[in-house]
């Protein structure tokens, strides 16, 4: 669904709106770029403020890549953590090139 935003048929907030996500601009570490969690029935995205704009953008899809393969819905391992980001980053590199 969210190839939907890329191709302009729905805005970013619709989606965001659509789905119960909560989106904040915050002071994180500068080496955390971002986070997905889940909080009751609401999720929320986390976006590092100091981060420029291509990096809030890619950042922002890297997150959503994880609503989208439902990574919030499995029991997060600590040995896991890595190949999930990997899934996540090889995901939008798959919806932006096709």
């Amino acid at each position: 669904m969210f190839i939907s935003v890329l191709q302009g048929e729905m805005t970013q907030d619709e989606y965001l709106y659509y789905h119960n996500i909560e989106m904040r601009f915050v002071r994180l570490p500068r080496y955390v770029y971002g986070f997905i969690y889940k909080y009751k029935e609401q999720i929320l995205i986390a976006i590092n403020q100091s981060l420029s704009d291509e990096k809030k953008k890619r950042t922002i899809l890297h997150e959503i890549a994880h609503f989208e393969l439902k990574h919030l819905d499995e029991e997060l391992l600590e040995f896991k953590i890595d190949g999930l980001e990997d899934e996540a980053d090889r995901y939008i590199d798959f919806i932006l090139n096709n």
